[in-house]
């Protein structure tokens, strides 16, 4: 099923929009987005702990599961790391 720029974009910006209201934390991008069945599912950047300098920020990504009406289904921290760090996710 092909998915429609102007969808794609309006769900990332309410998991943008929840994850920063459900966490307090500041965001910075959506990293990765796919579907699954009926749940729209994408990793979102934040800002964990910020740093001076800005290049040891603790970031976290966190996984949002939403439905189609962009309800929050799920949340949850999945990886967390220094902002400067480079490596392999594998």
């Amino acid at each position: 099923m092909a998915l429609s720029r102007e969808r794609v974009h309006a769900v990332s910006r309410a998991a943008l929009a929840e994850v920063a209201g459900l966490t307090g934390k500041d965001v910075e991008k959506v990293v990765a987005l796919r579907r699954d069945g009926e749940v729209w599912v994408l990793d979102v950047e934040v800002v964990d702990l910020r740093r001076v300098p800005e290049s040891t920020d603790l970031m976290a990504t966190y996984r949002v599961h939403l439905d189609d009406a962009d309800n929050v289904l799920e949340l949850r921290r999945v990886r967390r790391y220094v902002r400067a760090w480079v490596g392999d996710d594998s």
